[in-house]
């Protein structure tokens, strides 16, 4: 997986031969898989011998490099694919959000789905419908005129794919369905925050959430801990090691919209004489230097040492086509969801109770890593 880089395993003597550590939110760690961009929070796993910030996680050095008849896909078998371009991203067909790490793709037609999103099961339990099992439905299976996702109260688009219980009018997006986990912990609270499904009933004050400090809609799925009357938006959950405002806007959705980018990579380009670092821009980041505009919401280069910030993208447009420009222009910067607002919800439990890989068994795993 990685030719020009030789993968070292990292295992019950990681003390003696790295400094690297393991993904821990509460001492400011963050080490997510250059493959999946989930934490590595335990080991074993893999990092490149030349390469500090290149890890994978055990699994994800086992990634087939073909999938065949994919149901998402079966017209065309997909091939395991990754950037040569540090600072681009892909946009996954499946769940819609972009990925810079591995993804799979059809060389036919450019469909491209990140591997996550490859290996999502057929069916699932959720604490939120606990008596019911909930289905995959693909988006070219979809029999509903109107869908609406329980947890972000957005609605579900013709073309997406979505988890249903066949018993009830109950709707998860896959990415509320998959990447919200039960509990986070916060450098705000020495307690664990609880994802809640509705208005606390003893919380008296107005909803804020206590990392972008905007409102906070308790009609939709968020973080709450009781004991310190705190909340946070699910979608702000992950910047819990950034303690970023505004990454996410105004447009606030039940998940992350970054949270398949890993960030933080750093490296000298031709663009700027000092070396800048792949980051989320926040509104404390300004306007670009390049085209003026607001970088906050967006994937920029920052600089390390002075206050220079720009988008991802105006590299990589300089060497492309205009409508090709425009397209990635979309898929870093523009694509957002409309959030409608609705009246509170009964009180739910959710699952899963941690963030994990879904098992499956739809897939053949190498034998040998490459």
């Amino acid at each position: 997986m990685r030719g020009d880089h030789p993968l070292v395993l990292i295992h019950d003597e990681i003390n003696k031969y790295t400094t690297t550590s393991l993904h821990d939110p509460m001492k400011r760690i963050k080490l997510l898989c250059n493959a999946c961009s989930k934490p590595i929070a335990k080991i074993p796993f893999y990092k490149s011998s030349k390469e500090d910030d290149f890890v994978l996680h055990d699994w994800c050095t086992r990634l087939p490099k073909t999938l065949r008849s994919h149901s998402a896909h079966p017209e065309h078998p997909l091939w395991r694919s990754r950037l040569e371009y540090t600072g681009s991203a892909v946009k996954c067909r499946i769940c819609g959000l972009p990925c810079n790490g591995f993804y799979y793709r059809c060389v036919v037609c450019d469909y491209r789905i990140d591997v996550n999103c490859a290996f999502m099961p057929k069916e699932i339990t959720h604490e939120a419908q606990a008596d019911h099992l909930l289905t995959r439905i693909e988006s070219s299976r979809s029999g509903v005129s109107k869908k609406e996702c329980r947890a972000c109260r957005v609605s579900i688009g013709e073309s997406e794919t979505y988890f249903k219980c066949n018993a009830c009018d109950f709707y998860l997006d896959c990415q509320c369905a998959l990447q919200l986990p039960k509990t986070i912990m916060h450098k705000f609270d020495k307690h664990p925050l609880q994802l809640s499904y509705a208005p606390i009933e003893d919380h008296k004050s107005q909803y804020f959430c206590e990392v972008c400090e905007e409102e906070l809609d308790p009609g939709k799925w968020f973080y709450h801990c009781a004991e310190c009357a705190q909340s946070v938006h699910s979608a702000c959950a992950p910047l819990i090691l950034q303690s970023e405002q505004g990454v996410n806007s105004f447009y606030l959705e039940g998940v992350y919209k970054f949270i398949n980018i890993k960030f933080g990579h750093v490296e000298k380009r031709h663009f700027h004489q000092h070396p800048v670092s792949l980051a989320p821009g926040t509104e404390n980041d300004g306007l670009c230097h390049e085209c003026g505009s607001k970088l906050q919401s967006e994937m920029i280069w920052k600089c390390l040492h002075c206050n220079f910030a720009c988008h991802c993208y105006h590299e990589l447009t300089s060497l492309l086509d205009p409508f090709l420009g425009q397209r990635l222009i979309y898929i870093l910067g523009e694509n957002k969801r409309v959030i409608k607002q609705h009246r509170p919800q009964t009180s739910l439990e959710f699952y899963p109770s941690e963030m994990m890989r879904p098992e499956t068994r739809h897939w053949k795993v190498d034998d040998d890593i490459q």
